[in-house]
């Protein structure tokens, strides 16, 4: 059995209960993440773009008062359902699979609720006229 050298085997991980030793300057950094989340999501956190790959992920100004809010407030709550758009914007590409015919379509969030929207209408119009 071979000795594992990271967690779970991943190298790139330290393993748990694993001391490690940072420099001043690593501390001041790890302080200053600890303190100010924004400049740590500004500074270490990425998302996968589509078309661009991996690249910084950059906050709306709502986001950042979000964050300033959940920092600065043990209790938060917040109502967001997923339908409000809080992290696309209307013209963020999605591609569309019919289960039927497997044919994909591509358009955007704003094209794809614009036709909800329509669709609904016309159920609402239908169900009026029974």
């Amino acid at each position: 059995m071979s000795k594992q050298t990271g967690y779970l085997g991943n190298q790139n991980l330290k393993k748990v209960g694993e001391k490690i030793e940072f420099t001043q300057e690593q501390a001041e950094e790890f302080l200053k993440c600890a303190s100010d989340p924004k400049y740590f999501i500004k500074k270490y956190i990425k998302i996968v773009n589509v078309d661009k790959g991996l690249v910084p992920f950059d906050m709306w100004s709502f986001q950042e008062d979000m964050v300033d809010t959940f920092h600065n407030n043990r209790f938060s709550i917040a109502k967001m359902p997923r339908q409000v758009g809080k992290c696309l914007q209307l013209n963020t590409p999605i591609r569309l699979k019919n289960k039927k015919t497997g044919i994909i379509v591509e358009t955007t969030i704003g094209e794809f609720y614009e036709q909800q929207s329509k669709m609904s209408n016309l159920r609402s119009r239908d169900e009026r006229l029974d």
